[in-house]
């Protein structure tokens, strides 16, 4: 899965590149890397034992390197992007689907500390962009084909082919029209 899923990661970031295009985001681009790191620690998430304390160590090293504290027990589909790989946070029980882009800045978790990361955490949908700083909390859902705006702070789930803006946000689509 994780070979697999990397290939689909570097596909979506680099699908019109040149050869020494590819080549240069293969090697110089750390958010690739990250991504890499990522599906590594999800790979030793399946492993029994020793698996678990390999994938803590991997969560440790995004920590350090990247800035960023981001669980490999997260279930992140292929195609997954990553812009300005830094301070980015996405717990243990978040679900991204599939072709999703997130930017810097963006963190993805629980709004209630108190409880269990567990059923607390965004489900997000396939095709989904989110902007710069935007932070999505507790158990929502985000729909298919939807953008979250920059610095947008999510606290409901909304419906697929949403422009999410704002605090708290709205569905600039709808919302915004009453």
């Amino acid at each position: 899965m994780s070979l697999k899923y990397i290939l689909r990661d570097f596909d979506s970031i680099c699908s019109e590149c040149s050869f020494s295009d590819k080549l240069k985001q293969a090697i110089f681009s750390h958010t690739f890397h990250l991504i890499i790191f990522i599906r590594i620690g999800q790979t030793f998430s399946s492993l029994p034992l020793i698996g678990s304390l390999l994938r803590i160590f991997i969560e440790y090293f995004i920590r350090i390197i990247f800035a960023s504290d981001i669980s490999c027990k997260s279930i992140i589909g292929p195609g997954f992007q990553i812009q300005h790989g830094h301070d980015i946070v996405i717990g243990a029980d978040v679900k991204i689907g599939r072709n999703c882009k997130i930017f810097n800045g963006v963190t993805l978790g629980n709004k209630d500390t108190t409880k269990s990361s567990f059923g607390q955490q965004p489900h997000l949908a396939d095709n989904v962009l989110i902007g710069t700083g935007s932070k999505l909390l507790g158990p929502i859902t985000i729909g298919n084909n939807s953008s979250i705006g920059a610095n947008s702070v999510v606290l409901k789930s909304f419906p697929s082919n949403s422009v999410i803006v704002g605090i708290p946000a709205i569905n600039k689509n709808t919302d915004a029209k009453k």
